[in-house]
């Protein structure tokens, strides 16, 4: 069990039992049940209850079935089969100018890097690196990554809290090696693909599949992403390329492979592939 209070806002629990406290003294002084000493006093021990229960209010434990996140002290089970990873987002306060890093697990749906539940926030350095020796428990919710053989998204950030926690740090992914003739070029890969707007279509059946059918999560990542790229290539606009891209991206995260270049060659190839054997 790795225990995520480190990573909370200090104030979110304590802000919670101090509304359920304030809540208990208003009910207890109107209904005449104690006065208003006693009333503080009852409140006051609320607050002080939920400051003792915070270390124990967020946690995450990993199962044969998957990962349980608690959050104020309500469990939530998520399968292995819906955890695509660790989505790891740096940012920056505005008020102190002071940098961070938002942790959030990566489900299958709904899709995208930060959809997922938020596992915490931590302080990094001006550099976005560590700061200072990092927590033992942030070690160990990166081990559940490694031991489950699970992408994050800044490795090296992960392998420096591993190597300083001494333990062991993250398979380097495989790089994808193009076919010696190199990669296919978009009308050669895309040439028996149906209609953009049939594949639209078969695609809006096929994600509705997806969510019955967990096997299918690949055809259907692949599809979308050729998809996207093709449709990039007919109209030629930036934001027809970034879909495209983020499509590519997905799919080699899912993928679990690291592509030097441009992603979208690794799409090609593999829907070329995908349709030699489903023609």
């Amino acid at each position: 069990m790795v225990r995520l209070w480190f990573m909370q806002q200090r104030g979110e629990l304590a802000g919670v039992g101090s509304m359920v406290g304030l809540v208990a003294a208003a009910v207890l002084t109107e209904t005449g049940t104690v006065g208003g000493g006693a009333a503080f006093l009852v409140m006051a021990a609320i607050v002080a209850v939920a400051a003792l229960a915070a270390p124990h209010a967020y946690w995450l434990r990993a199962d044969e079935d998957g990962l349980t996140l608690v959050r104020l002290l309500v469990p939530r089970h998520y399968a292995w089969a819906d955890v695509r990873g660790l989505a790891m987002e740096l940012g920056r306060d505005e008020e102190n100018d002071g940098h961070h890093l938002t942790l959030r697990l990566r489900l299958a749906e709904p899709p995208g890097r930060f959809w997922g539940p938020r596992l915490g926030r931590i302080d990094v350095t001006d550099e976005d690196t560590p700061e200072g020796v990092p927590p033992r428990a942030l070690a160990e919710l990166f081990a559940v990554f490694v031991e489950h053989e699970l992408p994050v998204d800044l490795p090296e950030f992960a392998n420096e809290v591993l190597r300083v926690r001494g333990l062991p740090q993250l398979p380097p992914l495989p790089l994808w090696a193009p076919p010696v003739e190199g990669a296919p070029d978009p009308e050669q890969a895309y040439a028996d693909a149906p209609g953009i707007e049939e594949e639209r279509q078969d695609l809006v059946a096929l994600g509705k599949a997806v969510k019955r059918r967990v096997r299918l999560g690949r055809e259907h990542l692949l599809r979308r992403a050729a998809l996207a790229d093709r449709v990039f290539l007919r109209d030629g606009d930036g934001l027809a390329l970034a879909i495209a891209l983020g499509e590519a991206q997905r799919l080699v995260e899912h993928d679990r492979v690291r592509v030097e270049g441009d992603q979208r060659h690794y799409v090609r190839q593999q829907y070329l592939s995908r349709r030699a054997l489903n023609p």
